[in-house]
Parts: C-alpha cells; structure tokens; sequence
C-alpha cells in the first residue's frame, strides 16, 4: 500500500487527525517498531504463558530464598516482570 500525505501546517486538527493515522498504521504494519510504549499487546495463549512465567519465576525466587512467601504478593516483583515484558521478553 502507498498512501500520499498532505498536511495544512495550519489546520491543527488536520495535523492531530494526521498524526493519529500515521501512528496507527505504524502500530499495524511497521514491523521496526519496538515496544518502547506504554502499550504491549498480544494474545491469549500468550498472556496465560506470560503470567506462568511470572509464576515460575516467583516460585523459584521462594525456592532459592532469595524472597520469602508474604513478598510475593508485594508491587516491586510485578512491575519488575512487567518491565521485562516491555523491554522486550517475549513469552
């Protein structure tokens, strides 16, 4: 697909309206664009093999003492995994 872009450096709807397409089709088909968002998606089997991976990860962590039971549950180890995933893991 080849698409032309004109945009009124006057019209700043047209330049908003502009923009929201040009991300849109940057998310869709630009295969370069890496995941530096705040927006990750993917699909069912692969969010069910995220969440056993943070399972299996907080259950070696309870196994190898490097965390107690109660601490599983604590912010800091959810949004350590996560920022694996947006860095770029892949389940």
């Amino acid at each position: 697909m080849k698409m032309t872009l004109v945009v009124d450096t006057e019209d700043i709807k047209g330049i908003e309206a502009a923009h929201k397409m040009i991300s849109t089709m940057c998310r869709q088909y630009d295969v370069r664009t890496t995941s530096l968002s705040v927006e990750k998606r993917f699909g069912k089997i692969a969010f069910i093999k995220a969440l056993r991976g943070y399972m299996k990860q907080q259950q070696d962590a309870v196994e190898s003492e490097e965390t107690e039971f109660k601490d599983m549950r604590n912010l800091r180890a959810a949004k350590q995994f996560a920022d694996k995933i947006f860095a770029g893991w892949a389940p």
